[in-house]
């Protein structure tokens, strides 16, 4: 087997355990259960997501999308987050507080993992319980009036003209570790707390491509529907 063939195995098999791990609820009583053929359509997602054709996803209940959703956002809090800090805390106790480039680490890192957990609770606050109103609404769980007092406050376009990319400023973390190691290769800490960056960096970009291209274009298509119905 060739390095690189090897390489794609390990990918895959990270790409899948990735995926389906954040199913279970991490107390090991509890997994959401999703249709396999959409946990397969994501790992193809995670493998490449170029020309995807999202109306394969489409096809699935919005209940389903946004439950999976939901399942990520509390992986990485609960768990892809803890692990980066736990490496850069690993880096600290073998370098120590004098080290410039650890410096600048922490203090990007903190101000990063604050700002994308404001990003998760904003759309646990405020987002997704829209979208499940929607849902609510088209299974007739809301009368005529609540239906257009909801769309006459709340739109999706209001959330999506102040949805940030977050997984871009992920990228300030090799830019920075490669400024400070413009000729050498970083230390194997730095190594490993650049890999597991780059490879969050690569989950949040998914998850937006759900949010984007899947979740968002069904919740219009609610929407416009049941405004014409009203």
């Amino acid at each position: 087997m060739t390095r690189n063939t090897y390489n794609e195995l390990i990918n895959e098999v990270l790409m899948h355990q990735s995926v389906t791990e954040r199913l279970e609820d991490f107390s090991g009583k509890n997994r959401i259960e999703l249709d396999n053929e959409l946990i397969e359509l994501i790992l193809d997602l995670y493998n490449d997501d170029q020309d995807f054709p999202y109306q394969k996803i489409r096809k699935f209940s919005m209940s389903d999308i946004l439950a999976y959703l939901q399942a990520t956002h509390r992986y990485y809090l609960t768990k892809k987050l803890p692990e980066i800090e736990q490496s850069l805390l690993h880096i600290f106790s073998k370098y120590g507080q004098t080290h410039e480039l650890l410096a600048e680490l922490c203090m990007f890192f903190n101000d990063y993992k604050n700002d994308l957990i404001e990003h998760v609770k904003m759309e646990e606050r405020a987002f997704f319980p829209y979208i499940k109103k929607l849902m609510k609404a088209d299974t007739g769980e809301l009368s005529q009036a609540e239906i257009r007092e909801l769309l006459s406050t709340t739109s999706i376009k209001q959330f999506t003209e102040h949805h940030d990319s977050i997984e871009d400023e992920l990228k300030e973390v090799s830019q920075i570790i490669k400024r400070y190691s413009p000729v050498e290769r970083p230390p194997m800490p730095y190594r490993v707390f650049l890999n597991q960056v780059e490879f969050f960096e690569l989950e949040l970009r998914k998850h937006a491509i759900i949010e984007d291209h899947v979740l968002v274009p069904m919740a219009i298509e609610l929407e416009e529907r049941l405004r014409a119905e009203l």
